[in-house]
């Protein structure tokens, strides 16, 4: 049976109801959930982006733990994997939308206080007046005392910075499009809550009888053990990509927002895969690890230094799994090989190598194609940053790996 999954509907239940870059293949993760665990067994993703293995685990029988350090991820993965009562849900968003009409005096709701410098960045991006209206809603959003449905609130809010920005529609990393036409802000969020309501609602009729749980920390994979104290039977996941995506980027607005900040350098040097990471001086366990890194140094030692970053952290996270992780259990990682300055970057070959000298058997290697992913698919051979398509540019991510490494 085919992995590619070409053409499959991943947009199903709530999938979709916030946008976000190189998602999980739902099947995909599913299928790998149920050959490697059992029903009533816990699976953990500790880079859960926005949920996906979450939801697919509790929809075949499996609770699950997800961690991840975007506040994006982690309320999006709550949400998208613990459906609300639909009564409950009704009662609560009548009483809040009726407070959206400017007849409830919603023109007269104080603007939600962000810091001086946070204010000035999304003045840069939002309309005046689409701002001012955000600023109200959002202060409405913190007053909520239900947490279930604050975060639900939260996730709709945070899916419509996009929509009433100048951010450029077709656009993943943020650009400005002054000739954008931006739409009002209430009447795009009623929208957005109105048909995540009916995506809960749907998953709820589902789930409404399962005895399974779904539980998300907003933590570091490399401090995995701090708040994941089950015991876990699979641990599944794909890591970000090396320099790939600098995710605070991605969800720039949002995370203004969510964590009330004016400055997104601090944030950023906390994530893996980004280029303001800061090294670790760690030995890496892996030969091709460091093949790697000596070739890339001959032609750029910054980017030299960030694969070499990015490699002592995936491996601190790996020994963080580890420790999580039951004897016998699985580890199952869909990872993607790419080109920098026509270095040749073996993820996966790398991820196998450590784990096996960290005294893992490597069980089973799939290379799946890839027919669609919402990632960048081509580096600027010059550059080695993602770019626009053009026949000189070289495709990246044409397939992927899943890589079964069992703990003995």
């Amino acid at each position: 049976m085919s992995w590619a999954f070409e053409g499959a509907n991943t947009r199903y239940l709530t999938h979709d109801i916030h946008r976000y870059p190189a998602k999980f293949i739902p099947q995909v993760v599913r299928r790998i959930i149920e050959e490697y665990s059992q029903k009533g067994d816990i699976v953990l993703d500790p880079f859960c982006g926005s949920g996906t293995a979450l939801l697919e685990a509790r929809l075949v029988g499996r609770n699950a733990i997800g961690v991840d350090l975007n506040p994006v991820a982690y309320y999006v993965s709550k949400v998208k994997a613990n459906p609300i009562e639909p009564r409950r849900l009704k009662r609560l968003w009548s009483d809040f939308s009726q407070k959206l009409s400017p007849l409830f005096g919603f023109d007269r709701v104080k603007p939600y206080p962000l810091p001086k410098k946070a204010l000035e960045v999304l003045s840069s991006w939002i309309p005046k007046r689409q701002l001012l209206d955000m600023r109200r809603l959002f202060t409405l959003i913190m007053e909520v005392k239900d947490e279930d449905f604050r975060d639900f609130l939260l996730v709709g809010f945070s899916n419509i910075q996009k929509n009433c920005s100048w951010w450029l529609m077709k656009s993943v990393k943020p650009t400005r499009d002054f000739n954008k036409k931006v739409p009002d802000v209430i009447p795009t969020f009623v929208r957005q809550v109105e048909e995540m309501i009916k995506k809960n609602n749907e998953l709820w009729s589902i789930l409404r009888d399962s005895k399974t749980w779904v539980r998300v920390f907003k933590a570091d994979a490399r401090e995995l053990s701090s708040v994941v104290t089950d015991s876990v039977d699979l641990i599944v996941f794909s890591p970000p990509y090396v320099t790939s995506y600098e995710y605070v980027d991605v969800h720039k607005l949002s995370v203004i927002w969510l964590e009330q900040v004016d400055d997104l350098r601090p944030i950023k040097q906390k994530f893996i895969g980004s280029l303001s990471a800061r090294p670790k001086n760690v030995a890496i366990k892996s030969s091709l690890a460091m093949e790697i890194i000596r070739e890339l140094s001959n032609k750029d030692g910054r980017l030299a230094k960030a694969v070499k970053t990015y490699f002592e952290d995936m491996q601190l996270s790996f020994k963080e799994m580890d420790k999580v992780l039951k004897d016998d259990g699985i580890i199952s990682i869909v990872i993607g090989n790419t080109k920098l300055k026509k270095v040749d970057v073996k993820n996966a070959e790398v991820f196998a190598e450590i784990f096996v000298n960290m005294g893992y058997k490597l069980e089973r290697v799939i290379k799946r194609p890839i027919p669609s992913k919402n990632l960048p698919t081509v580096r600027d051979p010059k550059t080695g940053k993602f770019t626009s398509v053009s026949s000189s540019h070289v495709k990246v991510y044409p397939h992927e790996f899943i890589l079964f490494l069992r703990k003995v």
